[in-house]
């Protein structure tokens, strides 16, 4: 082959590498573009599973995908949560995405609410637990999304299922987190009976939770665990919530029972879970409509879940001499989430 032949051959190579890259670049630039936003991280269970139920709708469509997590429950003060929000914002600013996927409460006050009635940008909101109003989201026209309540009805029901008539007395606990606050109010205005929320513990600190946990038997026949994740030790860190469960689990004298699958995952004895599947299929579900049927989000209708998910650890209940249901071990067992 001679040296103009060699030539020609080099620059036509050249031309279509440079083709094909330009093709590339335009291609993926014309992707609808999907930023899912987390208020915490990757290391809870909770995020890892609404990633599941995300990736479920979308992972054979066409959509350039980001990911971002904010990590606000290991880090729970407000200069953080402040700076972590303003780092989202600027990487949603620059990246410029169709679609914001807010999750958690976090994620909606200090990021998305910024983008509210942004015309270039949708918001769709799953995993919040308070009010959209504390939002601005009501509103709003760029915004819908998925509601997060926990299912009390079902903890009730439950609970007059496993409980002795006389022993119907339920105390709770949480961290003093906004997330917790919002919990608060919400079990708070509950209808009990036939069984009686007698006290609602906030703890700021470890220490405000062991002396909780201690008298917790002489208050109430059952203990109702709601997030433990922001507790501070004494020198002000935040407490790993596993270490939290270790040292509270061996010293309880009446059962405890969760309200998301990570109570169990960290040893405790049983939960009535949010679906956090649920609360990722449906966001993405909503996203999906945005691009695929060109609507605006606020004609597609705020949603509450629906589902939930029994967590067990067999162990647990045996030690208790807890009489459970086999329905609900049924449940767990077919589920994935029995452990022994």
């Amino acid at each position: 082959m001679g040296f103009y032949e060699k030539k020609i051959i080099a620059l036509l190579t050249a031309c279509f590498v440079t083709i094909l890259i330009i093709f590339l670049v335009i291609t993926n630039l014309s992707k609808p573009r999907i930023f899912v936003l987390h208020s915490y991280s990757l290391n809870f269970s909770w995020v890892k599973d609404i990633n599941v139920g995300i990736e479920r709708i979308l992972k054979h469509k066409p959509y350039s995908i980001r990911w971002h997590y904010m990590d606000t429950k290991r880090n729970p003060s407000i200069e953080y949560k402040e700076k972590a929000g303003k780092i989202a914002v600027n990487a949603i600013k620059q990246w410029n995405p169709n679609i914001i996927i807010a999750v958690d409460d976090n994620a909606q006050k200090f990021v998305a609410a910024h983008f509210k009635n942004k015309k270039s940008i949708s918001i769709v909101f799953t995993g919040v637990n308070a009010s959209i109003k504390a939002y601005g989201y009501e509103t709003a026209k760029n915004v819908t999304g998925v509601l997060e309540r926990i299912p009390f009805e079902e903890f009730r029901e439950i609970f007059v299922q496993i409980l002795p008539k006389n022993k119907r007395r339920i105390v709770h606990i949480s961290d003093a987190s906004v997330t917790s606050k919002l919990i608060h109010d919400e079990l708070t205005s509950v209808k009990w009976s036939p069984l009686n929320l007698v006290e609602s513990f906030q703890c700021e600190t470890f220490e405000d939770w062991k002396e909780v946990i201690r008298k917790s038997h002489k208050l109430g026949d059952i203990l109702l665990v709601t997030h433990y994740h922001t507790l501070l030790d004494k020198n002000g860190k935040t407490v790993n919530p596993q270490d939290v469960l270790k040292w509270t689990t061996p010293r309880l004298k009446i059962p405890a029972i969760g309200c998301w699958g990570f109570f169990v995952e960290d040893g405790g004895m049983m939960s009535i879970a949010v679906s956090p599947y649920e609360q990722g299929e449906e966001a993405a579900k909503m996203t999906v409509r945005i691009i695929e049927e060109n609507i605006s989000p606020d004609k597609i209708g705020i949603k509450i879940n629906n589902l939930y998910v029994v967590y067990v650890r067999g162990s647990s209940i045996k030690e208790r001499g807890i009489k459970l249901p086999k329905m609900l071990r049924a449940f767990a067992k077919a589920t994935n989430t029995y452990y022994e």
